[in-house]
């Protein structure tokens, strides 16, 4: 009898255990099957979203600014006021994409509240100050749209919406989509690009073999913000920077920084081929934000 028992126990036990692996490699395959159709929505979505974006989208270009007939999204940043133009750059493209797709003309603002672009400062007699670097969708002014508009939503620009991210330097389809939104979309101002072409040509001589390089200063290496890249050390710039100038002759050596003591450094060690901008501090980063959207969009014209 107890020899019954015990064998029946082990019988028992091998049922669980044979339960447990079947349980088990239905869940693998279930869940395998669930990524793979997710994957293929994915994939599926970005290719519808690429078809549809040269028909911009579910909306037509706006004539005579119709503030009757569409829908505009007033969309802000409230819950990161202390990120920086660039950063919002990139998110604020997601979120463009987002309510294009949905069918509103998106409007961003940030002069309605207290941000790093403003100085955390609401000056209405200001403006909107995203509309100092760059053209809203269309053509539309945030001011004219708050004040003529019928029907505006607003909304927060949240963080898990889809952004280019470095990913897209790999991937042809991603670069060339997120090219064409920035273009279509978010357009630098032409008197912005002017000014920085007749900086560029008196400062390098109308050279285009120039390596820039950009040094976040000592302040944003103590602070780390929270999901940043950590910047290399200088003698390690400095290294490259001489690898590949060795390579490939450069004209001149463009350094964006804020800090002197990198500054100094740098140019100690790379000699009269260093070229900057010695600007206010605040000035500084703003035209280190805009460079990086310039050549951003410069670097997508150049792999097309």
């Amino acid at each position: 009898m107890k020899k019954f028992i015990e064998e029946n126990k082990e019988f028992e036990s091998y049922q669980m255990n044979s339960l447990f692996k079947i349980c088990f490699l239905i869940f693998i395959i279930s869940f395998g099957n669930l990524n793979l159709q997710i994957y293929s929505n994915k994939i599926k979505t970005f290719e519808y979203l690429i078809k549809e974006h040269n028909n911009d989208f579910k909306i037509n270009k706006p004539t005579n600014f119709d503030y009757y007939s569409f829908n505009f999204a007033i969309i802000r940043r409230t819950r990161s006021r202390s990120s920086g133009l660039f950063s919002d750059y990139k998110y604020f493209l997601g979120c463009l994409r987002h309510f294009l797709i949905q069918g509103f003309v998106p409007i961003i603002d940030l002069e309605s509240y207290k941000n790093s672009i403003n100085g955390f400062r609401i000056k209405h007699l200001k403006g909107n100050p995203w509309e100092y670097y760059f053209k809203q969708p269309f053509g539309y002014k945030y001011r004219i749209v708050k004040k003529r508009a019928k029907n505006i939503k607003y909304f927060e620009c949240k963080l898990n919406w889809i952004i280019p991210s470095p990913k897209i330097f790999i991937n042809k389809k991603s670069m060339n989509y997120w090219h064409n939104m920035a273009i279509k979309y978010v357009p630098i101002k032409k008197e912005i690009i002017k000014k920085s072409n007749n900086i560029i040509n008196r400062i390098f001589n109308e050279s285009r073999n120039i390596l820039g390089v950009l040094l976040r200063g000592t302040d944003y290496i103590t602070r780390k913000p929270k999901g940043h890249a950590i910047p290399p050390k200088t003698e390690d710039v400095i290294k490259d920077a001489k690898i590949l100038d060795d390579k490939y002759k450069y004209d001149w050596i463009f350094l964006a920084t804020e800090d002197n003591i990198i500054r100094q450094d740098f140019i100690t060690a790379m000699g009269n081929k260093v070229k900057y901008l010695l600007i206010l501090n605040i000035l500084i980063l703003i035209n280190i934000y805009i460079m990086k959207v310039y050549f951003f969009l410069s670097y997508f014209r150049l792999k097309k």
